[in-house]
């Protein structure tokens, strides 16, 4: 059995004693909510873990060499940031899950969900929530607990697609009626590029799957969206951001990133929690410049391209609530690299 309801309260709680406060409180500005995984995670496992994991050289409690797109966005935004995701998080523990921490379940995005409606149970009463943004980031776990099932062919990836899909639409709705008015999602990054996927038929799967849900979750949502046509919705493409930069040239150049290729450190062993804190404690060596990699570890981006994406999503996001539409292509990224400054180590803390 396990008694995950009291406990992860609990450790949610001081959790989010930390990582709920607003980056920048200025009273009764806006927030940017964040519900998602290891790409989101400001800091959350490292304190549910008691400092274990992610250990150094990971920054600060990100998986990730610096700070990561998030906290740039809420900078951007001028918004505060309330980020409750939390690293190895999937949609729904009841139909994955990548790791147990001492036999508790690491709160699925559907936990974080349900953790904001017991906090905020009048949140539809707040003065800010026409404003507020909602950002929901998952499914990478998902394919991660799943691709050994997909693999021997218990699992279609069919299969997968659908019930990953269903459940974060699910989510939307949920967020939708605890009160927000401005929804996003991301879809699936494009994890056939990383360091992990080119291992075995890591690739043809991992392309099969991403392909393949992105294409899913933007017929679902977009409908969902349809029905819904009170709030404002996007679905942030992450898996397209990362396929543009990872194959531009340019892009990588202007970054002043040398390796695309290979991940910096030696990748925490997530097959189980032994393996993980025997991870953690032995250590994890880095190569001598994180900040040139566009891979951190086997799976999640170096600081610069955190950066990148955040500004990325700032412009994107302007644009759709002013009502327009700013293009992912190789121009616009590069724009933003000369404009900001970006092709430099990141700055720790965030910063703009």
């Amino acid at each position: 059995m396990r008694f995950f309801v009291a406990v992860i309260a609990t450790i949610s709680a001081a959790a989010a004693s930390v990582h709920g406060l607003p980056v920048r409180p200025t009273g009764s500005s806006p927030t940017l909510h964040i519900f998602g995984d290891s790409l989101s995670d400001i800091g959350t496992l490292k304190e549910m873990t008691l400092g274990l994991v992610p250990p150094t050289p990971y920054w600060d409690g990100r998986f990730s060499s610096g700070p990561v797109w998030n906290e740039y966005l809420s900078l951007l935004l001028d918004y505060n940031l309330y980020n409750r995701a939390i690293g190895g998080s999937t949609a729904n523990n009841n139909e994955a899950t990548i790791i147990d921490i001492l036999n508790f379940h690491i709160p699925s995005t559907q936990d974080q969900i349900n953790y904001f409606k017991f906090l905020h149970p009048l949140y539809t009463l707040d003065t800010t929530r026409n404003k507020d943004i909602a950002v929901l980031e998952v499914g990478a776990n998902d394919f991660f607990a799943d691709q050994g099932s997909i693999a021997n062919g218990t699992l279609s990836v069919d299969s997968f697609i659908d019930t990953l899909s269903t459940a974060v639409v699910d989510q939307l709705d949920q967020l939708r009626n605890v009160g927000f008015k401005n929804i996003i999602v991301t879809n699936l990054a494009a994890i056939q590029y990383t360091p992990m996927a080119r291992t075995g038929n890591g690739v043809a799967m991992a392309t099969s799957a991403v392909t393949g849900y992105n294409s899913m979750l933007a017929t679902k949502a977009n409908a969902w969206a349809k029905i819904n046509s009170d709030i404002t919705f996007a679905i942030s493409d992450i898996g397209g951001f990362v396929e543009v930069t990872v194959k531009s040239a340019a892009v990588i150049s202007a970054l002043g990133l040398t390796d695309t290729t290979d991940a910096c450190t030696d990748s925490l062993n997530a097959s189980s929690f032994d393996a993980l804190f025997s991870t953690a404690i032995n250590g994890i060596t880095a190569c001598a410049d994180p900040s040139t990699s566009y891979f951190f570890d086997a799976v999640h981006p170096a600081e610069r391209v955190h950066r990148l994406f955040g500004y990325y999503s700032w412009k994107a996001i302007s644009a759709l609530l002013s009502g327009s539409t700013y293009e992912l292509n190789e121009a616009n990224l590069l724009s933003l690299i000369k404009t900001y400054k970006l092709g430099t180590v990141a700055p720790k803390p965030a910063a703009i």
